[in-house]
């Protein structure tokens, strides 16, 4: 375990952030000029992974969502190719992760800042974290998500619902394993939003997440739940 304490190092954390902020910047950048056929859902969701994920975001972002030629194509033609290069099982899953954690790691952290400033418990706040990154994710992307899947607001509402549900409850798993083990083991106790270990931590709880809720979306998108990338409706 004492090979994650680069994770409470200031000079580690600040880079890494450091780098995931430029790297989101440019995220965001090519979303809105280049590569514009990312669906708006997950057009929100890739810089806040980027953010936290950093230089693995990145690489996720050009694997599963940016078809290195999309610069060249215009139009209907690119739409085609960015369909052609996102169609794959994998990186709709990839997809369906990264609009899942995207929201809820939102949720999550903003929770776990508010938490450690009152002093909670650790149940506590492992309880309002989850309320907190649930109705991140259901009402602002996993509602996004199915708005143009659905006849109408109250049943893409429904479907959003149901999607967060399951995605929640094993992004939790993951984030609940660093907070609940791994954290206390390296630092002694939970860290306040003040310190470099809270948001290296942090980061590390929400790739656990992004870990844990793969085959959870996997078996989403299987069933047609949820539809990963390839368009509007993903």
């Amino acid at each position: 375990m004492e090979f994650l304490s680069f994770l409470a190092n200031p000079w580690f954390v600040i880079s890494w952030y450091a780098v995931g902020f430029a790297c989101a910047v440019w995220v965001v950048l090519d979303e809105y000029s280049v590569n514009t056929n990312v669906p708006t859902a997950l057009k929100w969701a890739w810089p806040v992974i980027v953010l936290f994920f950093s230089v693995i975001g990145l690489a996720f972002y050009l694997w599963s969502c940016r078809p290195p030629d999309i610069a060249q194509l215009e139009g209907e033609e690119a739409e085609r190719r960015f369909k052609q290069y996102a169609g794959s099982t994998m990186k709709k899953v990839t997809g369906s992760v990264i609009h899942c954690v995207g929201g809820d790691g939102l949720g999550i952290m903003t929770a776990m800042v508010i938490a450690r400033l009152v002093r909670m418990a650790f149940w506590q706040e492992f309880w309002f974290e989850y309320v907190v990154g649930f109705l991140f994710g259901w009402f602002i992307f996993q509602y996004k998500a199915m708005r143009m899947m659905a006849d109408g607001p109250l049943t893409a509402l429904w479907m959003a619902g149901r999607a967060e549900f399951f995605s929640m409850m094993t992004v939790m798993a993951g984030m609940g394993l660093v907070m609940g083990y791994v954290t206390p083991r390296l630092v002694g106790q939970q860290p306040s939003a003040a310190t470099v270990a809270f948001w290296g931590f942090g980061a590390l709880g929400l790739f656990a997440g992004y870990l844990a809720t793969y085959p959870m979306n996997l078996w989403l998108v299987k069933i047609g739940w949820k539809h990963g990338t390839v368009h509007e409706g993903s």
